[in-house]
Parts: C-alpha cells; structure tokens; sequence
C-alpha cells in the first residue's frame, strides 16, 4: 500500500511560520522594524529639507524649484561665512579639550582608589543632565550683571579689577560656549575611553613594564593604539552632534554678541523661523552634509586599518 506524502496547508500562518524558520529571511524581518522607524522618523525629513534647500519656500507660500539660488546666495553673505568660521572653532576647540581630557580623567580613573564607583556615577551628572537646566545654571554663572564668578574674582578674591564679559565680549562668548560645551562632554568620552582601556590586555602593559618601560611610554605605545577605534568612533559621534549643536548656543548666548557664536543650526533656526525663509535655511543645514559625510567615510576607513593592523 503506497503512502502519499501529507502536504502541509497553504495558510498565511504556514508562511511566516516558513519564513522564520529561514536564516536568509530571519535577518530582515527582525531589522525591518528598525529600518523603517529609520526611514520615517530620519530618511523623509532629511529628503524633505534637501527638497526644500531647492526651493524658496517661505511659511505661508508655496514652494517652486529655484536650483542652487538658495546655495548662492549663502555663500553670498557675510552670516553664513561667520557662521562656519565659528562652527568649525567650536567644533574643533570643543573635540580637542574633550578628547585630552577624556583620555587624562580615564587615565585617573582607571586606578583604584576609595568610593571609585560613586566617583564615576557623580561624573556623569554632566552629561545625563537636561541641556536646558544646565544652560540655565550656567547663563546665571556667566550672567554679565549677577555672575557668581566674576562676584568671587572682583570683590571676594580681588584678582581681577573689572568683571569678565564673559556674554557680551566675542571672543569671551565663544571660550564660554566651548566651556560649557567641554563640561558637558568629558564625562561621556572619559567614561567611553575608560571602559576601552580596561579591555586592553594588563599582560603586554605588565610586560612593557618589565622591559623598563614607563607608565607614560606604556600609554602611548600600547594603550593608546589598542583603544584609537574607539576613539575614533567617539570623535566622530561627537563631531556630529557638536556641528549641529543648537539648544545649547541658543540658550547661553542666542548666537551673539554680533553673530560671533552662531552656528549651523541657529542659523538654519534664525532664517527659517524667525526670517520665515524655510528653503534657505535648509539649504544652511545642507552644506554640512557633504563635509559629514566625508568625516564618516575617513573614520569607517580608519578604524578598518587599525583592527586590521
């Protein structure tokens, strides 16, 4: 008697069951949701400003296709020549003095000492604090009539005959924007650096060690190659989100004194919403992402040749 094999039923609930039990199907369905929260919540706005930086857009009118004329006349314009002047000191300063100290307060922290955890946790109250409380405590700091430091420096200590314009001078605007900007990000890269260095293997640092080696030499010549991915990967991470930093130029200083501290994002702000011209200001927004773009393919680059090496 001959057994004809059962055929298992076409049902909907056969197919997906069918198609997690596959490998090559398994992969894209668990990132199909990200992907698409990807694409809603960042690909559409990023294709709908660049669409925008096309045309002259204002609010209350609609849009037509103007080509570059929007790129034209930014370059044009004194705004947008002081705009990335600044943003490129502040970006550059801000990732300098974060990645050295990063590096020296993990450098502190990765030897041990007495309440070493409470130490780490306090740390990072900088970084895990609201923008806006933060920038609120520090606009009082530097306030021009009420500031606390310059209170402390004239009439308590009496180092300095007159108070620093710490917001109403340009260069003193922007050292404090940097400041800020510092105090908020060591604490993230001393953290991220720290946990890179204990991952380093203490038996070449012990051998290096016995080689006569210092703990300086150490650093630099194991230390620090073993976690430059690392680093690279948070400078990068960092250099995003500095170069389009926004609530913290606009609550301290509002881009002043004389648009010495303005940025990309206060500018793109300042002509979209307060100028109303939504097209140019995307076009702002626009002219950092050939120069990202750039950054992420040099850094991806880099760190393949450093785990490779």
């Amino acid at each position: 008697m001959q057994v004809t094999p059962r055929v298992q039923p076409r049902t909907s609930g056969a197919f997906i069951s069918r198609l997690l039990h596959k490998d090559s199907s398994l992969g894209y369905i668990l990132i199909g949701p990200a992907f698409l929260f990807l694409a809603v919540m960042m690909a559409y706005p990023f294709a709908y400003a660049m669409y925008l930086s096309f045309t002259d857009k204002q609010i209350g009118a609609p849009a037509s296709f103007t080509g570059f004329e929007n790129y034209a006349k930014l370059l044009g314009t004194s705004l947008f020549s002081k705009t990335v002047v600044n943003s490129l000191v502040y970006t550059t300063c801000a990732l300098v003095l974060k990645c050295f100290g990063g590096l020296a307060l993990a450098a502190l922290l990765n030897r041990p000492f007495i309440g070493a955890r409470i130490v780490k946790a306090l740390l990072l109250l900088p970084w895990i604090m609201p923008t806006v409380f933060s920038t609120m405590i520090w606009s009082w700091i530097f306030h021009p009539t009420f500031s606390i430091v310059n209170d402390v420096l004239v009439n308590r200590l009496g180092l300095i005959a007159q108070p620093i314009p710490f917001l109403r001078d340009e260069r003193w605007a922007m050292a404090s924007l940097i400041f800020v900007n510092v105090w908020r990000g060591i604490p993230f890269f001393g953290i991220t650096f720290l946990a890179a260095i204990q991952s380093v293997s203490t038996e070449v640092i012990e051998a290096s060690k016995i080689d006569g080696a210092s703990a300086w030499v150490s650093f630099w010549k194991i230390t620090f190659p073993a976690i430059l991915p690392v680093i690279i990967i948070v400078m990068l991470i960092s250099t995003i989100g500095t170069l389009g930093d926004f609530d913290l130029p606009f609550l301290l200083t509002r881009g002043g004194p004389n648009d010495s501290t303005t940025l990309f994002a206060l500018t793109a702000y300042t002509l979209s919403m307060s100028s109303g011209l939504i097209g140019l200001g995307a076009a702002v927004t626009m002219t950092m992402f050939p120069a990202l773009i750039l950054l992420v393919v040099i850094s991806l680059i880099s760190v393949r040749r450093q785990q490779q090496d």
